[in-house]
């Protein structure tokens, strides 16, 4: 196994310094909006124990006071209580760990290898978090099922067959991102209007491609089922994010190969919202098609 020799050794409180660091600017999804990010996932649990992975998690939010009232004249309002609810996470425990490979090459070859390491782990992480929210969005109740339909392909008419499933809680104008398959990708790049003219545009300024205006992240992170795809469409707002402020860095010595084992740790939870504040439906909806290639 590719160890760290001793000459090597690994100043911990400057990589987890790094890593801090790196961990400041993360978004969740791709800074779309689509979710939230916090560092304020407690440690300690009712029980005065440590969180560990599998744990459960209350996520509490507060219920809507509902619409206005119209009392009639001379009639008084009546009072609503501002109630709170909660849905409940799993935590997941993340990390990386082993006798970093070739440290002494790592610091031929950058200026700062605390600072790189920092980044790769940050950027490892990040990818983890949006996986985590993909597949918490993957099981939204709104699903709309194009694939068992005359046209099982995706396209504009039954997207927004699949929007309307929010009814007057969204429509076009809220979507702040749609994740695809590179294989639903392919099929988005082959719609055109009468024209000719793409449906599915890149941006000049390396942004994600905009399917008539929606931004779209191509992801097969979501494998198919049976040939059948879920393409994922969110509103803002419709996940969260909880990291345990950020990745805690331990170092121990190996007795019997005299190195440095380097063990990064960190607790975090996805959530997708049953009823989101701006609503009484998820902010997510699974939109079902097949691939033509």
């Amino acid at each position: 196994m590719p160890v760290t020799k001793r000459t090597d050794l690994i100043y911990v409180d400057q990589l987890q310094e790094a890593i801090s660091g790196a961990f400041a600017g993360m978004l969740a999804l791709y800074g779309t909006g689509a979710a939230t990010i916090s560092r304020t996932l407690p440690t300690i649990n009712d029980a005065g124990q440590k969180f560990k992975g599998g744990d459960t998690i209350r996520v509490p939010y507060f219920d809507s006071i509902g619409e206005m009232d119209d009392p009639a004249d001379g009639d008084a309002l009546t009072p609503v209580k501002l109630t709170e609810t909660s849905e409940t996470s799993t935590v997941i425990h993340s990390g990386k760990a082993g006798e970093i490979t070739n440290w002494a090459q790592m610091t031929a070859m950058f200026s700062d290898p605390y600072a790189e390491y920092g980044k790769q782990f940050a950027a490892i992480f990040q990818r983890r978090i949006d996986k985590g929210l993909i597949d918490k969005a993957a099981t939204s109740t709104l699903i709309y099922d194009q694939s068992v339909l005359g046209s099982t392909f995706i396209d504009w008419d039954s997207m927004v067959n699949a929007v309307a499933l929010w009814g007057d809680e969204g429509g076009m104008e809220d979507i702040v991102l749609m994740v695809v398959h590179s294989k639903v990708m392919a099929d988005l790049y082959k719609l055109k209007d009468s024209t000719g003219r793409p449906f599915l545009v890149d941006m000049a300024d390396g942004s994600f491609p905009r399917f008539r205006g929606i931004p779209v992240k191509m992801s097969d992170r979501i494998a198919p089922v049976a040939g059948v795809y879920s393409n994922i469409i969110l509103k803002r707002g419709a996940l969260a994010a909880w990291i345990n402020g950020e990745p805690n860095v331990e170092s121990d010595k190996d007795i019997l190969a005299d190195s440095f084992i380097t063990a990064i740790h960190t607790y975090h939870v996805e959530h997708l919202y049953k009823r989101p504040p701006s609503g009484t439906k998820p902010g997510a909806v699974v939109y079902k098609t097949k691939a033509s290639t």
